[in-house]
C-alpha cells in the first residue's frame, strides 16, 4: 500500500475482501486463534505493508501451502 494519511482506513477494504474469498473464510474457520493484522511501515516502497498472520496446526498449514501459495 502506498504512503497514505490514515493506512488502516485503506487496509480496511482489502482485509475485508480477503476475508470474504474462499482462502479467508479457510483460514478464519480454521485458525487455531482468531487472525491477527499488522500495519508496518515498508521503506524499500515509502508505503506500508499488512501482513495477516494466524496460528494453523501442522497439517492445515500443509493443505495450506499446496492449496494457495
Amino acid at each position: 500500500m502506498g504512503d497514505v494519511e490514515d493506512p488502516e482506513i485503506y487496509a480496511g477494504q482489502g482485509l475485508w475482501e480477503f476475508q470474504k474469498s474462499e482462502k479467508g473464510q479457510w483460514v478464519m474457520s480454521t485458525a487455531v486463534e482468531t487472525p491477527v493484522w499488522t500495519i508496518a511501515i515498508d521503506p524499500a516502497y515509502y508505503g506500508y505493508q499488512v501482513k495477516i498472520a494466524a496460528r494453523l496446526y501442522e497439517t492445515d498449514l500443509t493443505y495450506f501451502l499446496l492449496k494457495w501459495r
